[in-house]
């Protein structure tokens, strides 16, 4: 395979202090190496000039839905064909195929159908590398959008039977820590391999250190969908921002999250925040609905009729600016909080959301604008702006 040579390019590299520039070797879908321009003179390799444009690791969403809300099991292939394609627009490489709740029959069909999917790779684009169940397991009362018909305690048999049924593919399970049957979820999750993450939920405080006993690490949609804090009783919310056992993901698009509570959550996570979309893609000519009434889109968000939010119209690289107009994160940080540290709550910091030698070639390049130029995956363009 063809040695590349990315030069002149300034690197966004998580795991460094700041940008700075570089270049980067691309040989068999890897990077090969980090040469200084001293050392980059000398090595044998077909050349492109990036002009001083950054370059970034290419981002990894924990939460999208795309069009598998409103899909059936026939219909899984082509949802995530879809996502790929549409993804690689917007410098997203990776991203968790995320489900809603569904009855016994309906998910364990889903299921059947996307794990093999997800496991057989070659994609156009973005590569769905794994299955993110946002439910069933979850609390009533803090649903959100969730079809409230599907919402049920968690059986140790169908846990068993959904962690078979997804040979591998599940990466993470949103629960809610006061369902019945969390401490068997938790340990089944633990065995399997599967991140637990708090969301949909109104626990308290002791049910919610008992599951990070148990090996609850993160929160799907920091404020979202979640018991809110007060200063006198701390809730979901307010364990989430002050627990520094469990990492945060949140909505950054201005309405999920208000960009002063944007602010407030990179303040007190730190280096545990991370930005997801929770996109979901609505099909065309149609009364929207995935089971908790009719949808609104206005082009931002999803909307309920009574005003509960119903997922986002986000993608990553709007996140990225986002968190930059709201003052919460540099896009030096804004990008670590996108790639590596999704990568490191996933166990895969070693292949992807990094620039370290051995780790695969996907990555982003963009303007001073950080809008996105072009979209490497492993060591191929697979997206340029015309």
């Amino acid at each position: 395979m063809t040695r590349l040579l990315l030069m002149n390019a300034r690197l966004f590299d998580p795991e460094a202090c700041g940008p700075r520039a570089g270049a980067l070797l691309v040989q068999e879908g890897r990077i090969a190496g980090r040469p200084s321009p001293e050392e980059a003179a000398s090595i044998d390799a077909e050349r492109v000039d990036l002009g001083g444009a950054g370059l970034a690791p290419g981002l990894l969403d924990l939460h999208f839905h795309g069009a598998l809300p409103f899909a059936g099991s026939h219909d899984a292939a082509s949802c995530l064909e879809q996502a790929s394609a549409s993804l690689v627009r917007h410098g997203t490489t990776s991203f968790l195929a995320t489900t809603v709740a569904l009855p016994g029959p309906e998910l364990h069909a889903l299921l059947s159908a996307l794990a093999p999917v997800v496991a057989r790779g070659s994609w156009p684009g973005a590569e769905p590398m794994g299955i993110h169940l946002e439910g069933p397991w979850i609390a009533p009362g803090a649903a959100g959008a969730q079809p409230a018909g599907a919402i049920r305690p968690a059986d140790p048999r169908e846990v068993d039977e959904v962690i078979t049924q997804g040979a591998g593919t599940l990466r993470m399970v949103t629960l809610a820590p006061e369902v019945p049957g969390t401490k068997a979820l938790l340990a089944a999750l633990s065995r399997a391999r599967i991140v637990p993450a708090l969301g949909h939920s109104l626990a308290s405080q002791g049910e919610i250190v008992a599951a990070i006993d148990a090996g609850l690490c993160h929160v799907t949609h920091l404020f979202n969908a979640m018991g809110p804090l007060h200063h006198r009783n701390l809730g979901v919310a307010g364990v989430a921002l002050t627990e520094d056992r469990l990492s945060c993901d949140l909505i950054c698009d201005g309405v999920h999250v208000h960009p002063a509570m944007v602010r407030l959550a990179v303040r007190a996570k730190g280096e545990r925040i991370m930005l997801i979309t929770d996109r979901i893609d609505p099909p065309a000519g149609s009364a929207l609905s995935f089971g908790s009434g009719e949808i609104r889109d206005d082009g931002i968000a999803l909307w309920l009729p009574d005003g509960r939010l119903a997922g986002s119209r986000l993608f990553l690289d709007q996140a990225l600016a986002n968190a930059r107009e709201f003052g919460a994160l540099s896009l030096h940080e804004a990008i670590a909080a996108t790639t590596l540290r999704p990568a490191r709550l996933l166990g895969v910091e070693s292949e992807r959301g990094t620039l370290r030698v051995g780790a695969r070639a996907d990555f982003f390049v963009f303007g001073p604008d950080a809008r996105v130029r072009e979209t490497w995956i492993g060591g191929r363009c697979v997206y340029a702006v015309v």
